[in-house]
């Protein structure tokens, strides 16, 4: 069943930066998605000690997290629709919470086990945002150029 996807947002006159910051935002969305499938490997691999004692899974998190703010970013330079900003910034504010949960796991250790619950929220809205932008082609009509 085909996917019925938004026409690419107009950009505003004079506005050279728009196009290329959609493109952008659709490269930076599909990294992170990306991003949150190797974090989940990552998770087995610590919960069945495969790798013995590491703290990959946190370091990594923290690597691509700044993914999610440079989002926000690009949605705003390329006038994304009103929709993408606001799935944009509760995606921000959902990585966010995940970084949260596991610094309250001795004081509040049910409420930080929602951190495997929220990882699914924020996969599944990453997903959600880099579908919801199509690709535009470049100035010449060829993908990228």
């Amino acid at each position: 069943m085909p996917v019925d996807r938004p026409h690419p947002p107009e950009p505003m006159a004079g506005n050279d930066v728009a196009p290329i910051a959609q493109r952008g935002f659709v490269i930076v969305a599909w990294i992170l998605v990306g991003c949150l499938v190797v974090q989940f490997f990552l998770v087995g691999l610590d919960l069945f000690e495969a790798i013995g004692e590491s703290e990959l899974h946190r370091d990594f998190a923290y690597l691509y997290g700044w993914l999610t703010p440079i989002l926000v970013l690009l949605a705003m330079l390329a006038g994304l629709p009103r929709r993408v900003l606001l799935l944009t910034v509760a995606l921000l504010a959902l990585y966010a919470i995940q970084t949260y949960l596991p610094t309250i796991a001795d004081i509040l250790p049910r409420i930080a086990a929602l951190h495997a619950i929220n990882a699914l929220l924020v996969f599944w809205l990453a997903v959600e945002v880099a579908r919801s932008v199509p690709w535009i082609p470049g100035p010449t009509g060829t993908p990228g150029r």
